[in-house]
């Protein structure tokens, strides 16, 4: 039997807008599980699809410390604690090549 794999936990700060379209600042700790989800528990209501900012809390120097986008993919029910677990993915940039063919596909000039 193999041995099981052990979730990573980093504390972390997480940005956004709630449900209610107010903007929120928590820390927490953000879990990478052993298949590679990243999941964090939150007090602020999100919904699924929202785009959030994760920034890495270091306790040594903060070098490049930018926060992530990443984007709700699932919300549970608030536990006892009133806490929900979200669990996110990270957004990637779009190549400008998309970007340009958006734009010229709307009808906008590019200069």
């Amino acid at each position: 039997m193999a041995p099981q794999l052990e979730s990573s936990s980093y504390r972390v700060e997480v940005s956004g807008w709630d449900l209610s379209e107010n903007f929120f600042v928590e820390k927490t700790a953000l879990t990478w599980t052993q298949n590679g989800e990243k999941q964090l528990t939150l007090k602020s209501d999100l919904r699924e699809g929202c785009v959030i900012f994760v920034r890495l809390l270091q306790s040594t120097v903060m070098v490049n410390n930018i926060p992530v986008a990443y984007q709700v993919s699932s919300v549970a029910p608030k536990d006892a604690n009133g806490r929900t677990r979200v669990s996110m993915m990270q957004l990637r940039p779009r190549s400008s090549n998309n970007c340009s063919e958006t734009v010229q596909s709307s009808g906008a000039k590019v200069a």
